[in-house]
Protein backbone atom coordinates (compact mmCIF):
# COMPACT_ATOMS: atom_id res chain seq x y z
CA UNK A 1 0.00 0.00 0.00
CA UNK A 2 2.89 2.71 0.84
CA UNK A 3 4.50 1.80 -2.96
CA UNK A 4 1.23 2.49 -3.96
CA UNK A 5 0.95 5.95 -2.63
CA UNK A 6 4.08 6.85 -2.97
CA UNK A 7 3.99 6.10 -6.72
CA UNK A 8 0.71 8.49 -7.05
CA UNK A 9 2.29 11.00 -4.75
CA UNK A 10 5.31 11.06 -7.69
CA UNK A 11 3.54 10.80 -9.94
CA UNK A 12 1.37 13.79 -8.96
CA UNK A 13 4.18 15.81 -8.27
CA UNK A 14 5.63 15.61 -12.13
CA UNK A 15 2.53 16.26 -13.49
CA UNK A 16 2.31 19.28 -11.54
CA UNK A 17 6.21 20.53 -12.43
CA UNK A 18 5.53 19.56 -16.19
CA UNK A 19 2.25 21.60 -16.20
CA UNK A 20 -0.15 18.73 -16.79
CA UNK A 21 -2.61 19.33 -13.55
CA UNK A 22 -3.02 23.04 -12.32
CA UNK A 23 -3.92 21.29 -8.66
CA UNK A 24 -2.73 22.77 -5.58
CA UNK A 25 0.08 21.59 -3.90
CA UNK A 26 -1.98 20.17 -1.69
CA UNK A 27 -3.94 18.10 -3.51
CA UNK A 28 -0.95 16.93 -5.08
CA UNK A 29 0.52 15.50 -1.42
CA UNK A 30 -2.73 13.87 -0.71
CA UNK A 31 -2.02 10.11 -1.04
CA UNK A 32 1.47 11.18 1.10
CA UNK A 33 -1.06 12.81 3.64
CA UNK A 34 -3.19 10.03 3.55
CA UNK A 35 -0.29 7.45 4.47
CA UNK A 36 0.60 9.56 7.22
CA UNK A 37 -2.63 9.85 8.58
CA UNK A 38 -3.30 6.22 8.90
CA UNK A 39 0.31 5.67 10.50
CA UNK A 40 -0.71 8.40 13.40
CA UNK A 41 -3.94 6.47 13.65
CA UNK A 42 -2.54 3.18 14.33
CA UNK A 43 0.11 4.53 16.44
CA UNK A 44 -2.21 6.40 18.74
CA UNK A 45 -4.46 3.69 18.90
CA UNK A 46 -1.82 1.63 20.11
CA UNK A 47 -0.94 3.75 22.25
CA UNK A 48 -5.01 4.16 24.06
CA UNK A 49 -4.89 0.22 23.92
CA UNK A 50 -1.97 0.02 26.24
CA UNK A 51 -2.71 3.01 28.63
CA UNK A 52 -6.09 0.97 28.87
CA UNK A 53 -4.26 -2.52 29.85
CA UNK A 54 -2.32 -0.82 32.91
Amino acid sequence: MLNLLLLLTLIFVLAKLFGLIAWSWVLVFVPLIAWIIWIVFWIGLAIVIGLHEE
